[in-house]
């Protein structure tokens, strides 16, 4: 009888073991969110956690203003100036610009262009130097 039950109890564990193989698997990985792949039916489900979790309030409380007109006009005639500037010392002239906040002066001396930037608030003064231009050279336009 104790033969038995050893012969018994070994069925049982090798019967076990065989049908454990039948059900392993590869594992594949199934992305959730829409944008990466997944059911586009998630995403209702992943935009309402993520308000869940937002602690953010930025109603109408917003600071951003939008430039007006005037500013905008300034800003663009502002930067065709300095266009103009570099295109011109980068002919072989000299240019300077000042405005509300700085000062620039570009020379050209022997093909490297040295443009001096001066904060007027700070009065900080900042170099920079570019070298390899030739005369006869356009920059910008």
């Amino acid at each position: 009888m104790n033969k038995r039950s050893t012969y018994l109890s070994l069925g049982i564990l090798s019967l076990m073991l065989w049908s454990s193989n039948g059900l392993a698997t590869q594992l594949v990985y199934t992305p959730v969110n829409p944008n990466f792949g997944g059911s586009y039916l998630n995403g209702s489900y992943l935009l309402a956690n993520a308000s869940a979790q937002n602690k953010y309030s930025g109603g109408s409380g917003s600071s951003y203003t939008p430039p007006s007109a005037l500013d905008r006009l300034a800003n663009s005639l502002e930067s065709r100036l300095m266009s103009q500037l570099f295109n011109d010392a980068a002919n072989g002239g000299e240019g300077y610009l000042k405005t509300t906040d700085y000062e620039i002066q570009v020379v050209n001396e022997d093909g490297t262009l040295l443009v001096h930037i001066t904060d007027l608030l700070t009065g900080e003064t900042t170099v920079i130097e570019v070298g390899g231009l030739g005369n006869g050279t356009s920059v910008g336009g």
